[in-house]
């Protein structure tokens, strides 16, 4: 490896190709923090060179300064005849892309203002010798050729003048505006424009630098290329995934433009790139899409921050050519893409819903897993889903820990791999009914019915969770038959309301048939209870909140739409008493609290199968 600092003139001031390889990630950089500090840089410069020229310098300044602009990792291709010299680029393709972005905007601003010998001087910056570039390869004329994503919009750039903007055009064109916008600003402040642009022109030349690393025929340029962007950067570890799978892939002798069009550009895609809130973290989908497929292939969590170091070692225990990892990890994209546009009626639909609002997602890779699976029915995702959403609810209501749950998810995966596709969701379903660990097992009706009895139901469960549990009632209140399936999403928009309100005293007066401290005992104890819960807007709730039961009742039977409130408080449940039946509407108290909680317990039990 051969390191040396050299100015920008040595590395566009002669004819040499500066290739980025196909598979490197699309240009990312942006104004606030690389295209504003480049331009402060470069204005730096040319005004100390006006200054030396116009002989206003500071004379006790010393000598003229250099300005870096950081590192670049250049490996020189094999030669070809007739053609003109090209250096990969393992590390530092924004850079040079944006400098000749900066380098066409400097040109055009140079014919702009007549200034001819600035002209001439920045063009040989920017094109390789005419008589040089090969008739078959006319994209050789560039000092840079970027990634497969940015071409077409680097070759716009090279217009004396760009259109007007428009609505989401590429970066790359944004970067050439802002440079054009600042250079103008910039000449026009000086009464002399041309003599300004032949000291910008000096400045970029001579006063910027960059330290090249060349590297020769022992070194790894992986290596090089992970040591620099592995810690620190804004590099995403599916960055370097990609360039780990593409490099081999040329080392195997693939195409491998035709593998990147055909199975990475599609997670390319925007929606890809978009951040997605994990627990207490935001990642963006395509580093989770990679978590979970390495998950699936080795039976283990693995999280973001681990996610390249994991997949290395897996690669290089793996059998598999670099072309089926790519096609593998395609195929599973779709699926993720299938999985997430599910909707709530679907069980792999709700269940997704139901992780986001309880903030977990060690079932993904499972669920992932059984979509990948083209021999996997609905049916059996079906029971996998219900399976997981059970287990997961019984085990929250009776207050159980979650803090085995990583390792027992990962556990059913590795074994549901080796599973039959026409019974895997039977097969998962019996995996979490054998588990009798305290930390794994899944409860029977009899603990999940006392869970759900417990007085103070709404402080333990407050929150999310709470909120999955009266949204899953209020779903299979509604049943198949419904109009529209009630999705968990919805449930956490809405307000937790307290039918009989915390502050009961001025408008609910204790029973009269108990002994003043057995009454406000029981009163207490029903507060909180899963029979004096429902679920209402939160406009409607803070106007009803402590009221009497008659505007209460009123004001629900007139917005309340849900059967949650419908179903068993604005009417009586079926099977009760005719005389408990014809008065269940007049009050509201704790006896209704009790006999509701048993009814929407009995619902849970249904809704939520062991």
């Amino acid at each position: 490896m051969k390191a040396d600092t050299v100015q920008l003139v040595h590395i566009f001031g002669t004819d040499r190709r500066h290739v980025v390889p196909v598979f490197q990630r699309p240009y990312v950089w942006d104004e606030e923090r690389n295209w504003a500090p480049l331009w402060s840089d470069v204005r730096a410069a040319a005004e100390e060179v006006e200054a030396e020229m116009n002989g206003t310098a500071d004379a006790f300044s010393g000598t003229s300064r250099t300005h870096f602009l950081g590192a670049i990792v250049l490996e020189r291709m094999p030669p070809a005849p007739g053609r003109i010299l090209a250096m990969n680029v393992i590390d530092g393709q924004q850079r040079l892309t944006t400098l000749q972005v900066l380098l066409v905007a400097c040109w055009a601003a140079a014919r702009e203002h007549g200034a001819e010998n600035a002209e001439g001087l920045l063009k040989l910056l920017l094109n390789n010798t005419e008589q040089l570039v090969h008739k078959q390869h006319p994209y050789e004329r560039y000092k840079v050729w970027p990634s497969l994503p940015d071409r077409d919009a680097f070759k716009a750039l090279f217009a004396a003048q760009l259109p007007l903007a428009r609505p989401g055009e590429h970066r790359l064109i944004a970067a050439r505006r802002y440079f054009d916008d600042e250079m103008s600003a910039w000449l026009a402040e000086s009464p002399d424009p041309v003599e300004r642009a032949d000291a910008l022109v000096i400045a970029l030349r001579e006063r910027l630098g960059l330290v090249e690393i060349q590297l020769e025929g022992h070194d790894d340029a992986q290596v090089i290329f992970e040591t620099l962007n592995d810690r620190g950067t804004r590099l995403r570890a599916s960055d370097l995934v990609k360039n780990t799978l593409f490099r081999l892939a040329e080392q195997q002798g693939e195409d491998v433009t035709a593998l990147h069009q055909k199975y990475w550009v599609p997670l390319e895609a925007g929606w890809w790139g978009e951040e997605v809130t994990t627990g207490r973290f935001k990642r963006a989908r395509i580093d989770l899409l990679l978590s979970y497929w390495l998950s699936i292939h080795t039976g283990l969590e693995v999280p973001v921050e681990r996610l390249f170091a994991d997949f290395r070692r897996w690669l290089a225990s793996s059998k598999a050519s670099a072309a089926e990892v790519l096609a593998d990890l395609a195929h599973h994209g779709r699926a993720m893409q299938r999985m997430d546009s599910l909707p709530a009626s679907d069980p792999t639909g709700r269940l997704l819903q139901v992780l986001n609002l309880l903030s977990t997602t060690t079932p993904v890779p499972i669920l992932l897993h059984l979509q990948a699976n083209d021999g996997v029915s609905a049916e059996q995702r079906a029971i996998a889903a219900g399976a997981i959403e059970s287990f997961l609810v019984r085990r929250f209501v009776c207050g159980l820990t979650t803090k085995d749950y990583n390792r027992l998810f990962m556990s059913v995966l590795q074994n549901l791999r080796g599973a039959d596709a026409a019974v895997v969701g039977e097969h998962l379903r019996n995996q979490l009914a054998g588990q009798t660990a305290d930390s794994r097992y899944w409860p029977e009706d009899g603990e999940f019915m006392k869970g759900l009895l417990q007085r103070n139901l709404y402080r333990l469960l407050r929150g999310p969770r709470l909120r999955v549990l009266l949204g899953g009632l209020e779903s299979h209140l509604r049943g198949e038959k419904s109009e529209m399936a009630f999705s968990p999403a919805w449930a956490a928009k809405l307000s937790v309301e307290h039918l009989l309100p915390q502050q009961w005293e001025q408008h609910y007066p204790l029973r009269t048939d108990k002994p003043a401290e057995r009454a406000r005992e029981l009163r207490e104890n029903a507060i909180h209870m899963l029979g004096n819960l429902t679920l209402t807007t939160s406009k409607l709730n803070s106007s009803i909140s402590n009221g009497p039961w008659p505007v209460k009742r009123a004001a629900l039977n007139k917005h309340a739409v849900l059967l949650l409130t419908s179903a068993s408080v604005l009417q009586a449940p079926s099977g009760l008493p005719d005389d408990m039946s014809r008065s269940w509407t007049h009050g509201w108290n704790e006896d209704q609290v009790v006999v509701r909680s048993a009814v929407l317990g009995a619902v849970a039990c249904f809704a939520w199968p062991r």
